[in-house]
């Protein structure tokens, strides 16, 4: 973050003075000096930032309080108008303004002329540091710490299964996903919501990770997440956190820590969810002040827990209470982790009861040789011939099954049935050769007395050709370009693609403000003609037209964030004989309040200019719409 004295050292020498003479009042001629130390200690002072903070009005402070805590990423005017209520949104911008100019806050200039507001490094602890509100004791918390990592490894064992396909339009194959979401249950206890969030979370991290490959339409495990689990399996949940701040914070760690901190001393969810708000300001702020829905969680806030950072305390479906796990307070003290020992019981009746704190490649082999018969902290495999052989045919060598068998500790009757099994797999095997066939049979003479050729085949086919190495082909190929042959090349009908996809990426994606310069001038962000004109280039502006339903939405929406008049020619017809139209002229002039698209039918809370009236208006009543070509004074 920016320090004020940073801040300072970046303007130019008539806006200095201007700042001090703020400060001081007009002193005459001064030493630049004096005037850069004089101004600093005076806009440094935190005791006046704490009485300027604690005398704001309510919808102020939480302004103020969302852009410290949205640090580096600092928000638009746009999104802390989302924040502001609805009768105060025409002060939003007036507020940032004034505190910008007693350097409160801070403001950039990006570079499509947007403003983003910060906070000062100076005042930030003031600002995290609030009354501690730690956790009820007696409040049960639902915990998903090493969940994730169970179902990554699932999901690879999908893949590994061949259960794992792509459909022709390039997404996810529909009865892929069921398998996941299916297998996926524990999460439930929160909301069924949840499952989808956390698919979409696992296969941004497969894919950015190049885990898992596409050959045809099939998905296929990679050597890489092989070599992973065998060696690095243990720091897999490290991996996983560190690639998602790297995604949500960009890689500002301090940022993250200031996050947990701060769930840390206050376990509101209420709290919580709004210092996350920052990083996903498309979320809907909860009017409660005790609870809320899975649905109104950040991003971030829902991935904290499914990454198992934070602990909910959840009753009918509603959250309302936070806490950090112990992984994330070791995570926050930079102190190792311990290492777990095998959690893992084989019974004689062929079930395994395995901890999802175990080694990661214990667990994928699991799920690969077994049946799983729940979704819970300490998981229940069913061992049978049908799973295990379906298991061994994806490939595994018989040096990693033996190894299975002896992690898995089994009993003696296990142990001799899955031998066995391997058996019966290990025991005949069919393979592929790469066969050159030569119809000429004096060219095939020539070749086989050739030694330098017979050093590069396994053996010569009398009258057919040889089994060449595949190793070796290309040189073959040079070779026998000299004997007047040149057979075709090899088609690979399913050459392997990387894992991507554009649907859940989109999911996935959230927006970082962009990079700009400290903005000194202070000059007023927007007008409304300004948005007028921005929005009159596109298909929204211009002259009266009908939308359909979803333009209608998108351009009521953008009014609202943007406080824009928009101008309507109003119905008289009403589709609907029980609801009862508001008495309106044939044109309108307002602004948006609130809208309501929860259930049919659609409702828009408006003003209505110039007699301040307010008013549901249905959104059918509207014939057509355009933004308002000039805004009154």
């Amino acid at each position: 973050m920016l320090a004020v004295r940073e801040f300072l050292n970046g303007l130019t020498k008539p806006q200095l003075k201007d700042l001090h003479t703020k400060a001081f009042g007009a002193q005459g001629l001064l030493n630049n000096a004096k005037i850069l130390s004089e101004t600093s200690s005076f806009f440094t002072d935190v005791a006046r930032f704490e009485s300027f903070y604690a005398s704001l009005e309510p919808w102020k402070r939480f302004c103020i309080f969302l852009i410290y805590h949205s640090e580096m990423r600092g928000l638009e005017m746009n999104e802390l108008r989302l924040a502001a209520p609805a009768d105060k949104r025409d002060e939003v911008e007036v507020f940032l303004l004034e505190s910008a100019k007693n350097l409160y806050i801070w403001r950039s200039r990006s570079e499509k002329g947007t403003y983003v507001y910060f906070g000062f490094e100076d005042f930030l602890k003031g600002i995290l540091l609030t009354p501690e509100n730690p956790a009820d004791e007696k409040t049960r918390f639902l915990s998903y710490e090493d969940m994730l990592v169970w179902h990554l490894c699932q999901m690879l064992a999908f893949a590994r299964l061949g259960k794992m396909k792509m459909n022709g339009a390039g997404n996810l194959h529909r009865r892929s996903l069921q398998f996941c979401e299916e297998a996926f249950s524990f999460s439930k206890q929160v909301s069924p919501d949840a499952i989808r969030e956390e698919c979409t979370l696992l296969l941004e991290f497969l894919s950015s990770h190049n885990w898992i490959e596409q050959r045809g339409m099939d998905l296929l495990v990679t050597e890489k997440t092989f070599d992973f689990l065998k060696h690095n399996g243990f720091r897999l949940k490290n991996e996983i956190l560190e690639w998602w701040i790297q995604r949500r914070f960009h890689g500002q760690e301090d940022f993250f820590r200031h996050v947990l901190f701060s769930i840390k001393r206050d376990s509101s969810i209420i709290k919580a969810q709004r210092i996350l708000w920052t990083l996903d300001p498309s979320s809907r702020l909860s009017l409660s002040e005790t609870d809320v829905f899975w649905s109104s969680l950040p991003k971030p806030l829902a991935e904290l827990w499914l990454l198992g950072m934070v602990e909910f305390a959840v009753s009918a479906g509603k959250i309302s209470a936070v806490r950090l796990s112990d992984w994330a307070k070791t995570w926050l003290s930079a102190s190792a982790s311990p290492m777990l020992g095998a959690q893992i019981s084989t019974l004689p009746n062929f079930e395994m009861i395995i901890s999802v704190k175990s080694a990661p490649r214990v667990l994928f082999m699991a799920a690969c040789l077994a049946d799983v018969q729940n979704d819970e902290p300490y998981l229940r495999f069913s061992i049978s011939r049908d799973s295990f052989l379906n298991g061994l045919k994806t490939g595994f060598s018989k040096e990693i099954t033996e190894s299975f068998e002896g992690w898995i500790n089994a009993p003696e009757n296990v142990r001799d049935a899955m031998s066995e099994w391997s058996a019966c797999y290990y025991d005949s095997e069919f393979s592929s050769v790469r066969l050159l066939k030569i119809n000429n049979a004096e060219s095939r003479e020539a070749l086989a007395n050739f030694p330098e050729f017979m050093q590069m085949v396994y053996e010569a086919i009398p009258n057919y050709g040889f089994i060449i190495k595949p190793a070796f082909e290309s040189n073959i190929r040079e070779l026998l370009k000299n004997y007047g042959l040149e057979p075709a090349n090899p088609v690979n009908e399913n050459p392997v693609e990387p894992f991507r996809n554009t649907d859940w990426s989109k999911e996935f994606w959230l927006r970082w403000t962009p990079e700009g310069t400290p903005d000194a001038a202070f000059k007023p962000e927007t007008d409304g003609s300004s948005v007028s004109v921005a929005l009159g280039a596109t298909k929204y502006g211009g002259d009266y037209q009908k939308f359909a339903m979803v333009d209608l939405f998108k351009m009521l929406r953008y009014a609202r964030s943007t406080n824009s008049f928009l101008e309507a020619k109003i119905s008289s017809k009403n589709t609907d004989k029980n609801m009862k139209l508001p008495k309106l002229p044939s044109e309108i002039r307002f602004k948006v309040e609130e809208l309501h698209f929860s259930k049919v039918p659609f409702i828009a809370k408006i003003t209505v200019a110039p007699e301040g009236k307010s008013l549901n208006l249905p959104l059918e009543s509207i014939s057509a719409l355009r933004i308002a070509r000039e805004t009154p004074v």
